[in-house]
């Protein structure tokens, strides 16, 4: 078994070490949000009714996305710990909570594929479906239905994949993940190009075109995980009885880890059902807005693959002054960082408006969404990479709240507001909602500093 020693994370200049752990993943999730991008452009080439089918999947393919990711974090926070408090059974406990993850994910993908239809149903599809458009193009509702199913059908491989990434990165084996990752997202670039491009030999005009490019993209690098997981710590298949004791384990804190995740893709279902009952231009331009998203806080997301593993081993160990460096270090790049690229999208907000969508209806939106929403984000960035180490630290239920009153109570309500004030007040409102967001942590921040609350915490039984 080959388990990298940790005494990396708790020594050293801290933003070395900060920087260290965070570049390896930087290009990798780069990459892979260039991707998410690239598949809604490319979907964007065909029609405004396309790309409008497809955005009323987003909310679902994001909360599967947001599942596996939360299953990673699961993994990620147990292998911090069981490298810190019990070292000797990290190979047993590390498959436990693997297959334990796989499992859950298989349970809620016949649960997703049970109801699908009233799935989209619930998100306002059928209103667009009676549409004069959708009328029109009525091979979009069986391509529609028929690529979030077989999506469903790859789910539990895309979260093997984010699983034993996120067991990689806890382990210190940061430019292994990230190779991985890198590897995985240019062959689903390369599979997307080849299926999806309208000059390529092998065009497939099909939105279940898609689906296949995950479909091989998943399963080909769950295969690839698993042996290189297994290559370096030995994984062993758990008995009978240790599956017993892990089910008999409290499981409110991996409940809510995971919960958390879908707070984002249910802010957004809320938001795509409220802004198509105005207008199916939104639900058009959402498709973009939501990739774009993760890519203009690219750096908040790189620092969540690295921040947590760094905050919770200095955090387990009792090096808490560490810990207050970290998150002051933390901070101060993700302001500086999202400031900046505030005003460098302020000054190309046309170029990009108009290279990412051809249609003049959903590149208005983007204008609007690019001038404001960029602004906002220096306070999600900081919503973003608190609430990852809050996990790191089981603080799930602080975590909890923070995303609910970050995505639910704010959000959704001033998004209500703009969209009945008028067509365009929708973006500032949200921007609005955001830097309130991160006022919110700044305070949280300062009060849990104050109040001394991480102080040295008892040693646990590690529990999944």
């Amino acid at each position: 078994m080959t388990v990298k020693d940790h005494t990396s994370l708790l020594e050293g200049k801290i933003s070395s070490v900060i920087w260290r752990n965070s570049q390896p993943m930087f290009m990798a999730i780069l990459l892979l949000l260039m991707y998410e991008l690239l598949e809604s452009g490319l979907i964007a080439l065909t029609s405004t009714a396309t790309l409008t089918a497809f955005g009323f999947t987003v909310p679902i393919t994001a909360a599967m996305t947001a599942l596996a990711v939360g299953t990673s974090i699961r993994c990620n926070n147990q292998a911090v710990k069981s490298a810190c408090l019990d070292k000797d059974n990290i190979s047993l406990s590390i498959s436990q909570v693997l297959l334990s993850s796989a499992l859950k994910l298989l349970l809620i993908t016949i649960l997703a594929l049970t109801f699908s239809e009233q799935l989209l149903q619930l998100l306002g599809n059928n209103d667009w479906l009676s549409s004069k458009i959708a009328l029109e193009a009525p091979h979009l509702v069986t391509e529609q239905l028929s690529y979030i199913n077989n999506r469903y059908y790859s789910w539990i491989f895309l979260g093997v994949v984010w699983q034993i990434n996120g067991i990689l990165r806890a382990l210190n084996f940061c430019k292994i993940a990230s190779i991985i990752m890198v590897y995985w997202v240019i062959l689903k670039g390369s599979l997307a190009l080849l299926f999806l491009l309208p000059q390529s030999p092998l065009y497939f005009d099909s939105l279940v075109a898609i689906s296949l490019v995950h479909a091989i993209s998943d399963i080909s690098f769950t295969l690839i995980s698993l042996y290189i997981l297994h290559k370096k710590i030995k994984l062993k298949w758990p008995s009978l009885s240790d599956l017993k004791t892990q089910c008999k384990q409290p499981r409110l804190a991996s409940i809510l880890v995971i919960g958390q995740q879908l707070i984002t893709p249910l802010s957004l279902a809320i938001l795509t059902l409220i802004a198509a009952s105005y207008s199916h231009t939104y639900v058009a331009a959402f498709a973009l807005i939501f990739k774009l998203e993760a890519i203009i806080l690219l750096i908040p997301m790189t620092l969540t693959t690295s921040m947590p593993a760094i905050i919770g081993f200095n955090y387990w160990t009792g090096n808490h002054q560490r810990v207050k460096q970290a998150y002051r270090y933390m901070f101060s790049v993700v302001l500086i960082a999202q400031f900046v690229i505030a005003v460098a999208l302020n000054y190309t907000v046309d170029f990009w408006a108009n290279t990412l969508c051809p249609h003049d209806t959903v590149a208005i939106h983007l204008k609007h969404y690019l001038t404001w929403l960029p602004w906002g984000y220096i306070g999600a960035g900081c919503v973003i990479v608190y609430q990852s180490t809050l996990n790191a630290k089981d603080k799930v239920i602080n975590a909890s709240v923070l995303g609910i009153v970050h995505r639910l109570v704010l959000l959704i309500p001033l998004a209500w507001f703009g969209l009945n004030d008028g067509e365009y007040s929708l973006y500032p409102l949200l921007m609005v909602g955001h830097l309130l967001s991160g006022l919110f942590v700044l305070y949280l921040f300062k009060a849990m500093t104050i109040n001394k609350a991480n102080t040295l915490p008892n040693k646990p039984a590690v529990a999944s």
